[in-house]
């Protein structure tokens, strides 16, 4: 975020943008509340002194790392509705199948995660402990791209709980 913010200002070479990567982490690796990532901390200022070295790069990589290292199915699943609604140009409700608002659609669609209590179907810890269904109302066409986001997602295994030309519920396991 730090280097974005120098972005804004100016268009940056890569030697600058790991100047600035540098001089964000150098206090890091003197400070004592950081002594748990001092050595990682230690080598990517190294890397950013290197000449011809992506020091933004190298860290986007550490972070994609840390986040399918200690990403939990809960974390997983909201990030499948994230990229639903982003994808599909909606929001997604929540809803018990009886309670469901045929008409709240936002955009062309509606998609609802059917379930009573969402933190029911998850534990403490955040792992899956029964399956969640997500509806999907709407033309073949965005119908198709649920389907293939779905199917994309690396965390849970999807089954077809019923389709129609417009309608398709997918019930979803942890794997």
């Amino acid at each position: 975020m730090h280097l974005a913010f120098k972005k804004l200002d100016q268009r940056l070479s890569l030697a600058e943008k790991n100047n600035v990567l540098v001089q964000y982490l150098k206090p890091i690796v003197k400070a004592n509340q950081y002594r748990l990532v001092k050595k990682n901390t230690k080598q990517w200022v190294q890397i950013g002194r290197k000449l011809n070295a992506d020091l933004e790069g190298t860290l986007n990589q550490e972070r994609e790392r840390l986040v399918q290292n200690s990403s939990t199915d809960l974390y997983q699943f909201i990030a499948l509705i994230q990229e639903i609604e982003t994808e599909l140009n909606t929001k997604a409700q929540y809803s018990l199948a009886h309670a469901i608002d045929l008409n709240a659609r936002f955009g062309k669609v509606l998609v609802c995660v059917v379930d009573e209590d969402l933190t029911s179907s998850f534990d403490e810890d955040g792992l899956m402990i029964k399956s969640t269904q997500i509806l999907f109302i709407g033309d073949e066409a965005l119908k198709d791209r649920f389907s293939a986001i779905i199917e994309k997602s690396a965390g849970f295994q999807s089954v077809i709980a019923y389709e129609d030309e417009q309608h398709l519920r997918i019930e979803l396991f942890r794997l």
